[in-house]
């Protein structure tokens, strides 16, 4: 029968509360007494199936309170027999003489596990792929970054979004879009927001914070999940397929900041004396669907059953270019988030150009409303890929198609196409868009055409 100073010694160990030279001895003193090793078994199951009846009734209080008040983790002490493979586990590694032990007090409940072209800003917490996450706020400037939740719940982040993490099971969405993979383990898991708490029932879903509006969009793909409105009590149910915005009130100061830091960022359209830069003359695209346009940007959609839905056209004048002494070209696109569709769901994309061969159907920009006028002849002049995640930024198409293009077209009016390649990998994808010439501060689509001497 074990004495009561070596009950005491052991509960220490379960404690984390030795120093390590102790540790290690009382580990090693374990190998030659199995009825120590029967006692710390049966005193860790203790401590496992309290600490689950603490977090149980937890979850409780945040359902049942509205909204819900972040709660501290109950102090339940650290045990490496969380369960009975953990059990097995532990027993494996008394056998080699190790323990595997995670201090108490360690705040952390969550992981970064994956990011896509994710670049952070003012951010309280690590951001490096493994890094462990405790109570803080996320600050995602551009890309995609994947964060895994000691409960399972797996939530992909979408820039540019700021989500602030409360506990294993609960975070809060001020902007941006996160999606979310929930298992049996996570159900209850709740993503608040300035208008609702969406509160997941096992599935699959994206919630939207818009930062001009303060409206919140949840979508589901798989599952269901409840929706509580904040300044009412309506609940809403979603099933898969389902959708439900809450409005929120306006704030356009928000807005207003990103245009100022975008216009400093932009690249500036820097060339020689020997270049000439051609804004669009016209542009739009096709494809339009109502609720979801724009007059600014120009979409670009290819969905996974039919290929590019979105097609946007771009109309160059050339009177002012010699075309035969055209030697270099090249199309300069400037891309912004549109604010439609699901990055997670569209993976390295390719963007074709094609130019428009021979004589051009009349068009002018109100086919914005319907379609391209006819079926035309094209020619591909060039591509470039969005890497996944990324939503704005300056792309461009250099090549000597499209300087020949230039050159031999017969017409100083010239028509080029631009559509996305790639689909999305499910319904709901991103819709990329780039700026058309009635951006009020990005540049327009522009030519940059070098000419040699006469």
């Amino acid at each position: 029968m074990l004495s009561e100073e070596r009950r005491r010694e052991l509960d220490r160990l379960l404690d984390g509360d030795l120093s390590d030279e102790d540790r290690v001895k009382i580990q090693a003193s374990l190998e030659s007494d199995p009825e120590a090793i029967d006692w710390l078994a049966e005193r860790a199951l203790l401590h496992a199936h309290l600490r689950r009846t603490m977090q149980r009734r937890g979850t409780e209080t945040r359902t049942q309170t509205q909204p819900p008040v972040p709660q501290e983790r109950p102090v339940v002490a650290w045990s490496p027999f969380h369960s009975w493979a953990a059990i097995a586990a532990a027993l494996v590694a008394l056998l080699g003489g190790i323990f595997l032990l995670r201090p108490p007090s360690d705040p952390t409940f969550a992981t970064v596990t994956q990011t896509s072209a994710a670049q952070w800003e003012d951010s309280d917490l690590p951001t490096a792929v493994g890094s462990r996450l405790a109570p803080g706020t996320l600050r995602l400037a551009t890309g995609l970054a994947t964060i895994e939740f000691d409960s399972g719940a797996l939530v992909t982040i979408e820039a540019p979004a700021t989500l602030t993490l409360v506990d294993a099971m609960n975070c809060d969405l001020m902007r941006g879009t996160v999606v979310s993979d929930i298992p049996e383990s996570a159900i209850g898991f709740r993503i608040q927001t300035p208008s609702a708490d969406v509160v997941d029932y096992g599935t699959r879903f994206a919630v939207s914070v818009f930062e001009e509006t303060g409206e919140t969009l949840t979508q589901v793909m798989e599952g269901e999940v409840h929706v509580e409105y904040a300044e009412s009590d309506k609940i809403v149910e979603l099933t898969t397929g389902q959708r439900d915005q809450v409005l929120g009130e306006a704030a356009d100061a928000a807005r207003k900041d990103q245009e100022q830091r975008t216009m400093s960022e932009s690249s500036p359209l820097r060339y020689g004396p020997e270049w000439e830069l051609l804004r669009t003359s016209k542009d739009a695209y096709t494809g339009r669907v109502p609720s979801h346009e724009s007059n600014t940007l120009l979409y670009v959609k290819s969905l996974r059953e039919r290929g590019p839905t979105r097609i946007s056209w771009l109309g160059f004048d050339l009177r002012q270019i010699e075309k035969e002494r055209i030697e270099e070209a090249e199309l300069l696109l400037h891309f912004a988030p549109t604010g439609f569709g699901l990055a997670s769901f569209v993976p390295d994309a390719e963007f074709g150009v094609y130019g428009l061969v021979g004589q051009v159907p009349e068009w002018d920009e109100s086919i914005q409303n319907g379609q391209f006028p006819e079926e035309h002849r094209i020619t591909p002049l060039g591509s470039f890929v969005v890497p996944h995640g990324v939503q704005e930024g300056q792309f461009r198409v250099s090549t000597e198609a499209l300087a020949k293009f230039l050159r031999d077209h017969p017409d100083s009016e010239i028509t080029l196409k631009v559509v996305r390649e790639t689909k999305e990998t499910e319904t709901g994808g991103l819709v990329h868009g780039f700026a058309s010439r009635r951006h009020p501060f990005l540049p327009a689509p522009t030519l940059a055409i070098r000419q040699g001497a006469r």
